[in-house]
């Protein structure tokens, strides 16, 4: 059960703090009050003993990848080499004693029982969670992260749609314990744009909560490699189409058939070979398979999706591509 697995880490993590505070030499002890406990940088060229293949495909038939297969296979790091991360991580998509959210009146007390499988897969929506994706593309996410760290995949990592910061919050505390320091930018309106009747206010979090919730959380969202991207995608996706800076990892939760394609005519060209790009809702939302199905035959595209679980999926980019302005389709942008 998830909820023993993070009292064992939360034990696991009291036991590490006391073996350090025995071996401080008193005088030296009070700085440590003020300093980051900080798990070894992992290496770009580390050994991958550690890893498995992250299971793909929808929850109830879900399998392992074989790691001969590297078009469906992105390697994972298995929990008892991180920890950190994987309590960091349960904290992000909402603990288990906080319930769910009712998702017929804006996520007001009292809140339905919490489901497990139900979290583990981004199906329902954490009352004071994080990040409303679940475990597993979350795991995936970092997965990403982890992958062209390793390679050395230059680039930044990008989200389109962050909601409360939570995925992004997971790329910075992964990017502090790096032996890579990248850039990570956060796009989203960061503010309500309509269509979703009471359950807007849930949904639309301003850009200065999603700061709170990195400081929170003992994170620094004022560092200069961290950049809030504020507007819709079709307007804050303009300037990146002249612009080179290479994307290592794409992530895309936008919903519409428009927002995709503003961020795919925008940014596609900046992923390099070995790049991830992860659609959030591409599996469940037929608008956003079709802007995929077009942008990818409208430039010869050789990558197929990989399902993660019931709404997402993700793709490693094979080839590079010129992408053809002239395809863009005139649809109306989510109002």
């Amino acid at each position: 059960m998830r909820a023993a697995r993070i009292t064992k880490l939360l034990f696991a993590g009291t036991i590490i703090s006391l073996i350090m505070m025995l071996l401080t030499p008193l005088g030296a002890f009070a700085p440590h009050l003020t300093k980051k406990f900080r798990v070894p940088k992992i290496e770009a060229s580390q050994d991958i003993g550690m890893y498995t293949c992250m299971d793909v495909g929808q929850p109830k038939e879900r399998h392992r990848p074989q790691l001969s297969d590297t078009d469906h296979c992105i390697l994972y790091e298995q929990p008892a080499t991180t920890d950190y991360i994987e309590l960091f991580m349960h904290v992000l998509v909402g603990l288990p004693n906080a319930g769910r959210c009712n998702q017929d009146n804006g996520c007001q007390p009292p809140h339905s029982p919490y489901v497990d499988e139900l979290r583990n897969f981004g199906d329902d929506w954490p009352p004071y969670g994080f990040t409303m994706v679940g475990m597993e593309r979350l795991k995936n996410f970092q997965a990403a992260i982890q992958e062209v760290n390793r390679k050395n995949i230059k680039g930044a990592i990008c989200e389109f749609g962050v909601w409360r910061g939570g995925g992004m919050m997971l790329a910075a505390a992964i990017n502090e314990r790096s032996a890579i320091r990248r850039d990570l930018y956060l796009f989203d309106a960061f503010s309500a744009f309509g269509g979703y009747g009471l359950n807007d206010r849930y949904l639309a979090v301003p850009l200065k909560d999603v700061k709170k919730n990195f400081r929170m959380l003992n994170l620094d969202p004022e560092q200069d490699n961290v950049h809030f991207v504020e507007g819709m995608f079709n307007e804050t996706t303009a300037s990146w189409v002249e612009r080179s800076d290479p994307i290592a990892v794409l992530r895309v939760d936008g919903n519409f058939y428009e927002s995709y394609q503003s961020v795919m005519y925008a940014v596609y060209e900046n992923v390099p070979v070995g790049g991830i790009v992860i659609f959030d809702d591409v599996m469940s939302h037929q608008a956003v398979m079709r802007c995929w199905n077009d942008f990818k035959a409208d430039h010869g595209l050789i990558e197929e999706l990989v399902r993660i679980d019931t709404h997402s999926a993700w793709f490693r980019k094979k080839k590079n591509v010129k992408v053809d302005h002239s395809k863009k389709r005139d649809v109306p942008i989510p109002i």
